[in-house]
């Protein structure tokens, strides 16, 4: 009968689920006697939800680890469950909200039309770059969102801007912004930094029916073309290949699964971007690169 505190640490990486969920009752049966307590450490995210969902702690007992060069500490956890359906959908106002949502409005139009729908593929060149990536404008997007859930409030500010315009414009506010779990600004900067490095290869390949005909993992096969027509690119070469390493899994989240950007430290992100965005051209495509 003594008070007696426990610390679990990572202690269900290495069940299957059926195990795994058996820990997790096992936790909560602890949980519920008044003398024990626990701290539960753990780099699982869908396991850190499980334990919140199912009761053995409360949200506002749940926290992040944030690591910065100077110190590390703790902040008040957001987006254990979905944050597009709890959160940003309501808080389309918010630009760095709005712009993240893009992936989550492609993969329920993904899942209840297909991938040969028409919006499907418009979204999909604001998440590559593709040959009419340029020709939406905000006024464009509003009309996919609301095609797609009904009565979501989509703001009416900046309709006649390019999205593609918006993306960057709000990744670069996303620079200035501290270091945090902050969900939605490492997807606009993993966007961000995709289309930018997808437009420098495309500038650099220079060969339309070469790009025109990809179909699928348009990153890596940008990548593969680049190396091989510019193999003495080193550091271009070294930023692109962290491009694909980094962002395919930041990008393609859906309401499931996002623990590899909650694992990704804000500054990784912040100082690929500026890498990316310093890329040098060739020679021979300067001129056009600067028109």
């Amino acid at each position: 009968q003594q008070e007696t505190l426990f610390i679990i640490d990572d202690i269900a990486d290495s069940f299957d689920y059926k195990n795994k969920y058996a820990i997790i009752e096992y936790l909560k049966e602890i949980s519920e006697q008044s003398n024990f307590y626990q701290i539960i450490l753990t780099h699982n995210f869908d396991f850190f939800r499980t334990i919140e969902s199912r009761g053995v702690v409360h949200y506002q007992d749940c926290f992040f680890s944030v690591k910065t060069e100077e110190k590390i500490t703790l902040e008040k956890a957001k987006c254990i469950n979905n944050p597009f359906i709890n959160d940003w959908k309501n808080e389309l106002n918010d630009s760095k909200k709005l712009i993240a949502s893009i992936p989550f409005i492609r993969n329920l139009i993904e899942y209840t039309k297909g991938n040969d729908d028409e919006d499907y593929k418009k979204l999909t060149s604001l998440l590559h770059w593709k040959n009419d990536s340029e020709s939406f404008s905000m006024k464009n997007l509003k009309e996919i969102f609301e095609r797609t859930i009904n009565g979501i409030q989509f703001p009416n500010d900046d309709l006649s801007l390019k999205v593609i315009d918006k993306i960057f414009e709000v990744a670069g506010d996303c620079l200035s912004d501290s270091e945090g779990a902050n969900l939605e600004n490492k997807i606009v900067l993993s966007i961000a930094i995709r289309l930018s490095a997808e437009k420098f290869m495309i500038g650099e390949i220079n060969d339309s029916t070469f790009t025109s005909g990809i179909t699928s993992n348009q990153t890596a096969e940008l990548l593969k073309k680049y190396k091989k027509d510019y193999p003495n690119e080193k550091s271009n070469i070294s930023t692109l290949e962290e491009v694909n390493l980094m962002t395919p899994g930041v990008i393609h989240i859906n309401s499931f699964m996002y623990e590899p950007i909650l694992d990704m430290s804000d500054q990784s992100l912040k100082a690929l971007y500026e890498h990316v965005n310093k890329l040098k051209y060739s020679i021979k495509n300067s001129s056009a690169a600067n028109k």
